[in-house]
């Protein structure tokens, strides 16, 4: 998986009026790396979901890693695009997937599947992030809170994660509230 630098988080930190110019370059960059897909870590996994709860998300693990071998596609851009350091609004997340998504299909560095359907491509985006959240969740980031924010917002999203979404809000209620934002 391509990590964004820290070069480039701290350079769209000081410079958001450069966001999109940067992160068009940074997915252009993206797009001209061979992609090796690399099975996830289920024991990096497991201590991220153990720090939501200590038992009863066995069938979460398992989704996450049944699905990965395809979300591989996805890591670099769903690393790019929601790293611990940034949150964006979600509608120029969707922008800056759709134009990578509509450049890797004209490339042809999509499956079948994906190339069809956005909709799928930003699925498997999503549980790209929310694996790479949960390793870094379990890895102690610096960033927690902003962790938690979006591992909360993909679980709230997939009937898949239901048991993961009711333990966040079992140990991490205040992410339920009305108004909560990821900035």
């Amino acid at each position: 998986m391509t990590l964004p630098t820290s070069a480039l988080m701290q350079t769209l930190q000081a410079h958001p009026e450069d966001a999109d110019r940067l992160m068009r370059a940074a997915c252009a960059e993206l797009r001209a790396q061979p992609v090796s897909p690399a099975p996830p870590d289920a024991t990096a996994l497991r201590g991220g979901l153990a720090c939501i709860a200590e038992a009863g998300l066995d069938a979460v693990l398992q989704r996450l890693l049944d699905d990965a071998p395809r979300g591989a596609v996805t890591d670099g851009i769903a690393a790019l695009l929601r790293p611990a350091e940034l949150a964006w609004d979600e509608a120029q997340e969707i922008d800056w997937a759709a134009r990578h998504w509509e450049s890797c299909r004209a490339d042809g560095l999509l499956d079948e599947e994906l190339a069809a359907d956005f909709g799928e491509y930003w699925r498997q985006f999503e549980w790209s992030a929310l694996r790479q959240h949960l390793v870094l969740l379990g890895q102690g980031h610096p960033e927690q809170r902003r962790l938690l924010a979006q591992i909360v917002k993909t679980a709230s999203r997939y009937v898949a994660f239901g048991a993961l979404k009711r333990a966040l809000e079992a140990r991490f209620p205040e992410f339920f509230e009305l108004g909560f934002s990821l900035r």
